[in-house]
């Protein structure tokens, strides 16, 4: 076997999107059983079976969007539309992301592999059509995050909080919605070639923004503005209730002030400077959504797990 062609099947991976299966690890961390061995052990085959799941979907995705892809700037470089991997040999490398995914699945119960087998069908489903659905496309998403949460939770032996299942989904629309905004913007610039850095929307009037993804036809970027501020209010609604009603110790509540941080960052990094088609490259690289995300983890361990108490009722 070629280095070229193993760089290839490693690319399909895409291990960069693995931190999204971080999600399963929410019910033990949210339940104060991280530091507990079995539990916190538990969750992590959890985030691993996601991790063989998520990329048996997401070669199965490249295998139905090869044609596309090579029409756009960026993806035309995956194997698959490149010729770097065939195929058939896509297809048997997810079989195999499949059956590990299933092995992992079936060591933590039935529960976890009913719930991996949802997530497949429905993300299989996504690929075969639905992803050209407008607003199922992006419940698809979310509804994949909860899917996470459930695994994470069931693993852990942790009831999941229906405050954390509502911001869950919210913040997974509210990525889903930047996404689409991303994109259509990038479809923009490649159209209007040599127009250079944008920093306000682009008139996309009579412009065929749908050639790499078809349901980008269907939003605007108006329309997305609307739909990120929407989730982006929901989620930190529904955050700061959970602070305050979901858990008993209400000094999560100094925990809130980083969560809004993160949110305004990120929308000042989708509307202004056009971020968000890959979410998972800015967690990576930008320094302030780093810095309120590790706030918010210092916060919440401190309070839930060492016992810091601010003067709060």
């Amino acid at each position: 076997m070629s280095s070229a062609l193993l760089t290839g099947l490693f690319n399909l991976l895409r291990p960069r999107q693995w931190t999204k299966n971080l999600v399963c690890l929410g019910g033990a961390f949210f339940g104060g059983r991280m530091f507990q061995p079995h539990p916190a052990g538990r969750a992590c085959l959890a985030v691993a079976a996601f991790c063989a799941a998520s990329s048996f979907v997401y070669i199965i995705n490249d295998i139905f969007d090869r044609e596309r892809d090579r029409k756009h700037p960026r993806k035309k470089l995956r194997p698959i539309a490149s010729g770097q991997v065939t195929v058939p040999q896509a297809l048997g490398f997810a079989v195999l992301m499949l059956a590990i995914a299933i092995a992992l699945g079936a060591c933590l119960g039935s529960a976890i592999l009913g719930i991996l087998g949802c997530y497949a069908a429905l993300n299989i489903a996504y690929s075969a059509g639905l992803k050209n659905l407008s607003l199922v496309d992006v419940t698809i998403v979310a509804t994949g995050f909860i899917l996470r949460i459930y695994a994470g939770t069931t693993a852990a032996g942790v009831i999941p909080s229906a405050w954390l299942l509502l911001c869950t989904f919210f913040l997974a629309l509210f990525l889903a919605f930047g996404k689409r905004r991303a994109e259509i913007n990038a479809a923009s610039r490649s159209v209007f070639a040599g127009a250079g850095a944008l920093l306000d929307p682009p008139d996309t009037t009579g412009v065929d923004i749908s050639a790499t993804r078809a349901v980008l036809q269907m939003y605007n970027v108006t329309m997305l503005d609307r739909f990120c501020n929407i989730c982006a209010t929901l989620a930190i609604a529904t955050y700061a209730l959970f602070t305050v009603l979901g858990h008993p110790d209400h000094n999560l509540i100094i925990t809130t002030p980083p969560v809004v941080m993160g949110f305004f960052r990120y929308l000042l990094l989708v509307e202004r400077y056009h971020e968000g088609e890959a979410p998972e490259a800015i967690l990576a690289r930008d320094w302030g959504m780093q810095l309120a995300i590790l706030i918010w983890v210092i916060l919440y361990v401190a309070v839930l797990y060492f016992g810091l108490k601010i003067d709060v009722q």
